[in-house]
């Protein structure tokens, strides 16, 4: 392979992953539209979903922003009854926010936006891309 066919290979890698990092930004979008909550509110939701909640320090990592910013956050979540600190049995210093039954709810009520088809295509895609990133890294 020559090295304008490497070249042009790398830029057409850049391109799609924009491509997709754009497509990612436009369904974060269409996720928040018409509700009362913050873009970073609704992924922190989604992320204490799937990661069966977080500690603070997690929260901060994943956002990059301060502990402050993340007690600020869950404050405002905590109000409106979508999280609860809990904490944990092995050491009480350590407080996990978890969601509540009305965040379940509410990030059921997220997805419930889209078609189920569209749902079930994203997500076989995904998985599909997933699977061959993860035999190149």
């Amino acid at each position: 392979m020559s090295k304008n066919e490497q070249l042009h290979n790398v830029e057409t890698i850049m391109r799609e992953m924009l491509e997709i990092q754009n497509k990612s930004k436009m369904f974060v979008n269409l996720l928040s539209e018409g509700e009362s909550l913050s873009q970073n509110q609704l992924i922190l939701l989604l992320q204490l979903k799937i990661n069966d909640g977080m500690k603070a320090t997690e929260i901060a990592e994943f956002f990059s922003v301060t502990p402050g910013a993340v007690t600020s956050m869950c404050d405002k979540l905590e109000k409106l009854e979508f999280v609860e600190r809990i904490r944990e049995q092995e050491d009480r210093r350590v407080v996990k926010m978890v969601l509540t039954n009305n965040g379940e709810l509410k990030v059921k009520d997220l997805f419930l936006k889209f078609p189920q088809e569209k749902l079930i295509d994203m997500t076989k895609i995904l998985r599909e891309v997933n699977q061959l990133m993860n035999k190149i890294f």
